[in-house]
């Protein structure tokens, strides 16, 4: 039988709450939205204030073969009206984005979150992660560790004068179902250009979803950080990962 658990509630809540004080850059927050029924779509939202005053969403969907955005996507909303405020974005952005969350059946089908790694929380780890595929109240089975690592990449020219020390990441699988693993899942050879100038990155989160057929899609939530004049901004990247 499908595993199609989801950690509701307060795991839910913190997630949607991965941000900083408002004194301490734009960090921004982000809502897994589902998994395709075939695991091949993942989509999740991501919002905040810019510059402290300017609401945004945008919605992401991500092949889990290639790890690239679909077509089209994602939806990118800000409003700069008068009344605008972070719920008009985020209702607008989702309404933007609906057809493409229906056409994959999204909501249906949201997935495990399977560890939490929020910024605000106080000497979780940065750059690994460790969690199960499995929700039990006994002993954890077939443990998996993520890692991150810096990965040297050309500074963009957007970034010259912003920053001197952009980097890339590269993203290792360490340990599968319990034992030592050598998997490099993602490394860096440049920086794309929507994700601005970053300076440190961060293990945020893993999601898994196992469907009917076929293997288990994991998702790695990655928190990058760029410098910005009141701190640092952070943008949310989902990396898929294929044991």
């Amino acid at each position: 039988m499908t595993k199609r658990i989801f950690m509701g509630g307060l795991v839910a809540a913190l997630l949607t709450g991965m941000t900083a004080t408002a004194s301490a850059g734009d960090i921004a927050n982000m809502q897994p939205v589902g998994f395709s029924a075939d695991g091949k779509v993942f989509a999740f939202q991501e919002f905040g204030m810019k510059d402290g005053k300017v609401p945004y969403s945008d919605t992401y969907f991500i092949d889990t073969e290639t790890g690239a955005n679909l077509e089209g996507t994602p939806f990118h909303l800000e409003l700069t009206d008068k009344d605008a405020d972070l719920s008009k974005a985020r209702r607008q952005n989702l309404t933007a984005a609906r057809k493409q969350m229906d056409q994959y059946d999204l909501l249906t089908n949201p997935g495990l979150i399977a560890a939490f790694n929020p910024p605000t929380e106080l000497g979780s780890p940065m750059k690994t992660i460790r969690y199960t595929a499995l929700a039990n109240d006994g002993p954890p089975r077939g443990a998996y560790t993520l890692r991150l690592g810096d990965a040297p990449v050309p500074t963009p020219d957007a970034c010259k004068g912003v920053s001197n020390h952009v980097v890339g990441f590269s993203l290792q699988l360490i340990e599968k179902e319990g034992a030592p693993n050598r998997q490099v899942v993602h490394e860096d050879k440049t920086i794309p250009a929507d994700r601005g100038c970053p300076v440190e990155y961060r293990m945020g989160g893993a999601l898994v979803y196992q469907p009917e057929s076929g293997n288990p899609v994991h998702i790695a939530l990655i928190l990058a950080l760029s410098a910005a004049p009141d701190g640092r901004d952070g943008r949310w990247i989902a990396i898929p990962v294929h044991p």
